[in-house]
């Protein structure tokens, strides 16, 4: 007659110890999976629900009107297309007070700016906005010139010049034109050069 056998149905010791072990990793590891689900979800609601007033003053973006001209300080939101030069242009009649506006904003790079920012547009004192645009008898590029012409010294170059003579220093291809210059580039001290006027 054939005997049969059976199975021990009690796991020896070590079996138990591994199967505990499994059960508590398998717990731990579900626990820091739901950790680090809720983390990770608390993050992305606060990224998009930041609030404004967390931003600085060149980072907002509010929905409110722009400051006219007229009534400085105030805010300007960015338009597409927009330079600094363009709104220093709008707001001081001179492109070249973008640095005023960079100053005021804390930006680090004036050529960084974006659709919907928000930026501060100080008012300027009478004195800074005279010397950019030639009020009075200097300008930010040195004494102005008044005469109809001009004796080029050690460091002049033409759009210097053009700043000293007109406020701007973007009319320098006047003076080479009226005085067939070629290459803007190339003046020497010494050179008489006629300022149309």
């Amino acid at each position: 007659m054939a005997r049969k056998t059976t199975k021990p149905t009690s796991k020896n010791y070590f079996e138990k110890i591994e199967d505990e072990a499994q059960s508590k990793q398998s717990k731990i590891s579900m626990v820091l999976g739901v950790l680090i689900i809720l983390v990770v979800g608390i993050l992305i609601f606060n990224f998009f629900n930041k609030n404004n007033a967390d931003l600085g003053p060149a980072q907002q973006t509010e929905a409110g009107q722009d400051v006219s001209p007229e009534s400085l300080p105030g805010k300007y939101t960015v338009k597409e297309g927009d330079t600094l030069f363009t709104i220093a242009d709008k707001y001081y009649q001179d492109g070249y007070q973008y640095t005023e506006l960079a100053k005021a904003n804390n930006l680090t790079n004036e050529n960084l700016i974006e659709a919907g920012q928000v930026l501060e547009i100080p008012k300027l004192d009478i004195e800074t906005q005279s010397l950019a645009t030639g009020g009075g008898n200097t300008t930010i590029w040195g004494p102005k010139i008044e005469g109809n012409t001009y004796t080029v010294v050690e460091g002049d170059w033409l759009s210097k010049i053009a700043g000293r003579a007109y406020g701007d220093i973007m009319a320098f291809d006047k003076i080479a034109k009226a005085n067939n210059i070629q290459n803007p580039d190339l003046i020497e001290p010494g050179m008489v050069l006629t300022i149309p006027r």
